[in-house]
């Protein structure tokens, strides 16, 4: 009988969560989980969704109730889905840095989520901010164990640059995937044959040096067309190197 695992995507509209750096909190969530998601079915894992698209699991129109609403419907999923684990999905805010780990109480389940990932924090000189019990979270009171993965800081500018990151992107969901897998009892295997890819042609230290230089004559041009072909420029120095595009 194959393993079942609730991924819950936090928020959706019309509550985004958190925001800041030019992000909103759904979005991010459901491309974590959904990254997530892709490397538990490779292991033949059973993933039982709570949100499937943008908006929440209510169509009160009043926040408040909405926001309830939403959130009994989460738990009602996961306790009908019979599952082993559920996986809910957020980001922090306040001002602070780091991951941390919600449960509602803690065990080798919870352990071994949060270890996984501290060694990859470690690893990224990210701030492991440990693992925290919170006994006033709807979502970690159904009945499969649950974890709430605060995924860094979404106000944090610094924070959210790492997550542009593909290779920290990457990482991070493979390794809170291996993480899940510890936790339910299965062993994970890195894929066989991920495909080619295309190396990085420039390192990110001499591409970021580069665009550094490309900023200064941003700044100093006189027109908007040579603030374009400057923004141009800049992203194909991005892509050389496996960095995201900012201008398009």
């Amino acid at each position: 009988m194959s393993k079942i695992v609730v991924l819950d995507y936090g928020h959706g509209l019309p509550d985004p969560g958190a925001c800041g750096c030019g992000l909103e909190e759904y979005k991010v969530a459901a491309e974590l989980g959904s990254a997530v998601k892709m490397h538990l079915e490779r292991h033949n894992v059973k993933v039982v969704l709570t949100r499937t698209g943008p908006y929440s699991l209510s169509s009160v129109r009043d926040l408040k109730q909405n926001k309830r609403e939403d959130l009994n419907k989460r738990v009602a999923i996961a306790n009908a889905a019979e599952a082993d684990l559920f996986v809910s999905f957020h980001l922090n805010s306040g001002g602070g840095t780091g991951y941390e780990t919600l449960c509602y109480s803690i065990d080798a389940r919870v352990r071994a989520v949060h270890d996984a990932v501290a060694e990859f924090l470690k690893f990224n000189n990210v701030k492991d901010r440990g693992i925290k019990v919170r006994t006033d979270l709807a979502v970690l009171k159904c009945k499969p164990k649950a974890v709430l993965l605060e995924c860094l800081f979404i106000d944090n500018p610094k924070d959210m640059e790492l997550m542009k990151k593909p290779s920290f992107f990457n990482g991070l969901t493979e390794t809170i995937a291996k993480g899940i897998l510890t936790a339910i009892g299965i062993k994970y295997v890195p894929l066989k044959n991920p495909g080619k890819k295309e190396e990085p042609r420039m390192k990110q230290a001499d591409a970021e040096k580069i665009i550094i230089y490309l900023q200064a004559a941003w700044k100093a041009a006189t027109c908007e067309d040579e603030k374009k072909e400057i923004g141009r420029l800049a992203d194909e120095v991005r892509a050389a190197a496996g960095m995201k595009k900012v201008n398009g």
